[in-house]
């Protein structure tokens, strides 16, 4: 349970972080889009590793 949260909370903190980047290139929502995705991607290969051993 901890896990899932911990990754929820990590998505929205890159969504947040991303979210800003992307007014620096004029598309925001395409930042936030962005962050989540690959903080999300990153989620899940690390628990699939995590599970491994």
């Amino acid at each position: 349970m901890s896990r899932s949260v911990s990754s929820v909370i990590i998505m929205c903190v890159a969504a947040f972080a991303g979210f800003f980047l992307g007014i620096c290139f004029s598309n925001a929502v395409g930042g936030m889009i962005l962050g989540a995705l690959i903080s999300g991607v990153a989620c899940i290969i690390h628990a699939i590793d995590s599970n491994r051993s």
